[in-house]
């Protein structure tokens, strides 16, 4: 944001106070200017360049920025060359000389000596003015450099990490990419195991459940990397060589079980027993001519795309150098099906497909979908950093630092504000993505959504201008590098623990929850959006969450039709859903909506492909993943147009929708419903079903070693004390006076009441005191007598039961008990409007009560005795 004149918060001093008064230039905060300068001819020295011309201020402004000057000599030092300990160090003694004459060498030492100058936060404007603005803080972590390497990722010290970079090629298929079509007769293999077979590669340490995460380290587990592929016996030996111990791989045995035939068995996630789906692995030594199979044994969830014709991804190294071709769907005989083996109570299924490599002695990998890993996303945001252009809108930062210590970035993007109301009046946009490490689909998306918002195109400016981006892109690097599918090293899913409380355990998801938290403080927060992968449902969707308020109803719908309308061959409207389960209360999307954000989402990309449109039956690309980042882009600016029309044209087409979908539940229910003037009213929740989402829907909870750390966390926040809020006004403390008087009052009338046989005021009506100064004249209004529900002495002797009769019986009572028991106490009967106008009240019955005990409220407002009997009569 660029510093205006008089833009400056009113504790800031004004540019005229500090060019014109020397003690603000020599004292800062320091002390007197006597204790900083003691040498008068320094004074005179420091206090002349605030007199120099604009045109030497120039001159001098560029000194100081280190912009070549053609009077500066060669061997002047530059402010920005300084060392940042010399920066913060007053300026060494100098030996009293006779003052030279000016020239722009004196001004330059001059500039340079200032302990004005001392520091590189003064911003400069553009008139070559300071300003008491102060730039924006350094980062608190080390950043990568243009100049330097990546920062490698962190590893758990278990993990061993072989000393290859991989690097695939982006390519888009000039073919669509058909699904698999089943032709019935393809073959389940049986599961052999390695009792019959060769185990040809198998990781040995793999910590699961039990272990926790305890260090990490650069390159993972110290020592030698040994080779757990079987060593050829020859050039005649066909046993391919696997190898998964790269970022992001996934593979932890390999079976050969045949000439050409091998098991596989998947690792699951680091610290857990389970969420086996995600695979990425790398096989050398292969034969051109051979059908290969490739059976995965140990998948959990029975249903899977697979079924529908989705096919593995294999990439060819070969094919990459030498034709440009990357990643490619291939497979034949596909089927997945249920194991015959068991692991305790939770059954296996198999995967199983068949394969022909393009070369002999290729290097090949095969992975669930696109891999884009944390280096991957490291390469394009130093891209960014390095452009002149993109860094000027795109602030790159650290939100936190992940379990294992590698670096969690936030991207802030916006266009520089003219003033500080236009950046005050910008709204807020948050994008996530990798919470869950094994859906790269949603990476595939952030990529397409930031080249489009960070390109030169008319729309993304448009976009910059008016909205501040807030982008985190890879929310879980832990579990990105060691290849998890849905957990962070923690052992558990991130994305149900968004409520948490353990800052050190889960700490991205807790700085991002934080981080939203203080922007909603700062300005509205429009939209909220999470980026995921589904592994059950083909097309794009998302999940919402249904409105409570009636003034935004079906609001939270119109983006997502939107979204529908811009992108028909790839994003379903009819597959989003906007219920709230009590299963997903700690997931990002509903945590956001509970804190106030209305558009708040997940968008679900699913791993195969698309059944809409020209896209029907074919698989995504990473292009059509790109491509939605730029439709989230484009419905963006539809959603906010100041012209309406779309969006009055969206919430009719959903009101409609949302009929024809209360007349098919009814229908299937076999019932009639007339729902002209009705069917508004009816719950949303009631006519949605759950969200098909993961089978990991449910919370683990917290790991063993956490529980501990949990009770601890929480007890420290119930002993805090709560800070009450003090009462500013005379007005508030005499409301919360009235109040305190007339509890205790009722509580004495209320044990004459129990005394007498009756039910508790207080108890049966606790909502009577919400408003102290209207309680007893809006309830005299408002509120008709009602009996209370106890069995009282005339009703079985047949004494009429209404409500006069019966508060005369009450109130007779209560005085003749309250005159026995206590003698010199009268109470006063009378209301101040009678509902029985035959009942008088008693004259010679006085107030006995002292009248500075209920001061009078407002002046100008008919002052109101309150009487404690007052209560009773209304609500016998």
């Amino acid at each position: 944001f660029i510093a205006q004149k008089g833009s400056l918060p009113n504790s800031a001093m004004h540019q005229h106070v500090w060019k014109n008064n020397p003690r603000y230039l020599l004292s800062g905060s320091s002390g007197e200017r006597e204790d900083v300068l003691p040498d008068p001819l320094q004074k005179e020295k420091l206090l002349w360049p605030t007199c120099l011309s604009s045109t030497v201020h120039r001159q001098i402004e560029a000194v100081s920025r280190g912009i070549p000057c053609p009077f500066r000599p060669a061997n002047a030092k530059l402010l920005s060359g300084r060392c940042p300990h010399s920066l913060l160090s007053p300026p060494a003694p100098r030996r009293k000389s006779k003052p030279s004459p000016p020239s722009i060498l004196s001004a330059d030492s001059l500039m340079l000596s200032s302990p004005l100058l001392k520091s590189r936060q003064l911003l400069h404007d553009e008139f070559g003015e300071v300003n008491p603005c102060l730039r924006e803080p350094r980062d608190l972590f080390s950043f990568f450099s243009s100049r330097g390497p990546l920062q490698p990722p962190r590893w758990p010290i278990e993990c061993e990490v072989i000393k290859e970079n991989l690097h695939h090629i982006e390519w888009v298929p000039p073919q669509p990419e058909y699904f698999y079509q089943p032709t019935g007769n393809e073959k389940l293999p049986e599961i052999v195991g390695e009792e019959k077979g060769t185990v040809v590669y198998q990781l040995d340490s793999v910590p699961t459940e039990g272990s926790y995460f305890t260090n990490s380290r650069v390159g993972g587990k110290r020592g030698i990397i040994r080779e757990l592929a079987v060593a050829l016996q020859g050039p005649e030996d066909n046993t391919l060589l696997f190898e998964s111990r790269f970022e992001s791989g996934n593979l932890q045995k390999a079976v050969r079980v045949d000439t050409y035939e091998y098991e596989l068995t998947l690792r699951t996630d680091l610290y857990t027993n389970k969420h086996t789906q995600w695979f990425y692995f790398r096989v050398q030594n292969t034969r051109k001519d051979a059908t290969y199979r490739f059976t995965i044994v140990n998948l959990l969830k029975p249903k899977s795309l697979y079924t529908t014709g989705m096919k593995p991804l294999m990439y060819s190294q070969l094919d990459a150098n030498t034709h440009n071709i990357g990643w490619r769907r291939e497979g034949n005989e596909i089927r997945y099906y249920k194991n015959n083996m068991r692991d305790g109570q939770q059954p296996f299924y198999c995967l199983t497909w068949t394969i022909q490599f393009p070369h002999d002695q290729d290097t090949c990998f095969f992975a669930h979908f696109y891999p884009y890993t944390y280096t991957d996303l490291q390469c394009y945001l130093l891209s960014v950093a390095n452009s002149p252009v993109q860094s000027q809108f795109c602030k790159l930062r650290t939100l936190c630092r992940s379990l294992a210590g590698n670096t969690v970035y936030l991207l802030t993007i916006t266009n520089p504000s003219r003033t500080p109301q236009e950046a005050a009046a910008k709204k807020a946009v948050v994008l996530s993505a990798r919470v869950h490490p094994g859906e790269s689909n949603g990476s595939w998306i952030m990529k397409g959504f930031l080249d489009f918002i960070l390109s030169s195109s008319p729309d993304a400016h448009l976009l910059r201008d008016i909205f501040v981006f807030k982008v985190v892109p890879m929310l879980n690097p832990d579990g990105v590098i060691v290849g998890n599918y849905r957990c962070s090293l923690a052992g558990r899913d991130l994305n149900r623990h968004y409520k948490t409380i353990l800052k050190e355990s889960f700490p991205c998801i807790w700085y991002t929850r934080n981080m939203i938290k203080r922007l909603l403080e700062e300005r509205e927060v429009l939209l909220y959006c999470d980026f995921h992968g589904h592994s059950r449902k083909n097309n794009i969707f998302l999940y919402g969450c249904n409105s409570n308020d009636r003034t935004y109803w079906l609001h939270e719908r119109v983006f997502p039709l939107m979204l529908s309308k811009n992108a028909p061959d790839k994003f379903s409207f009819h597959s989003c859903n906007f219920k709230v389960q009590k299963c997903k209360e700690g997931t990002g999307r509903v945590v956001m909506w509970r804190m106030g954000i209305l558009n708040s989402y997940t968008m679900e990309s699913t791993f195969g492909g698309s059944t809409l449109g020209n896209k029907r039956d074919t698989h995504f690309t990473t292009e059509d993943l790109k491509s939605l980042g730029y439709h989230v882009c484009d419905t963006l600016l539809d959603f906010c147009d100041p012209d309406r029309t779309k969006f009055m044209q969206c919430l009719a087409e959903l009101k409609e929708l949302l009929q024809e979908e209360i007349h098919k539940k009814f229908n299937e229910l076999g019932q009639d419903m007339d729902l002209e003037g009705s069917w508004s009213d009816i719950s949303l929740s009631d006519i949605e079903s759950s969200t098909s989402g993961s089978d990991s829907s449910l919370s683990d909870g917290l790991p063993v070693h956490l529980l501990n750390i949990a009770h601890e966390v929480t007890q420290k926040k119930m002993y805090k004390k709560k800070k009450k809020k003090p009462l500013q006004t005379r007005k508030q403390r005499n409301e919360q006076y009235q109040k305190n008087n007339l509890m205790r009052e009722l509580k004495l009338t209320d044990d004459v009441l129990e005394r007498a046989g009756f039910a508790s005021t207080l108890q049966k009506q606790p909502t009577f005191f919400r408003n102290s100064e209207n309680a007893s004249s809006s309830t005299m209004r408002n509120e008709k007598p009602r009996l209370n529900e106890v069995v009282l002495h005339g009703r079985d002797k047949g004494t009429s039961l209404d409500p006069p009769k019966m508060t005369s019986l009450i109130l007779t009572k209560s005085r003749e008990r309250m005159q026995t028991e206590k003698p010199g106490f009268t109470a006063s009967c009378s209301p101040k409007r009678s509902t029985n106008p035959s009942q008088e009240p008693v004259p010679d019955m006085k107030l006995n009560w002292s009248r500075n005990r209920y001061p009078a409220t407002k002046r100008g407002r008919a002052t109101m005795t309150l009487y404690p009997s007052l209560h009773i009569y209304t609500y016998p």
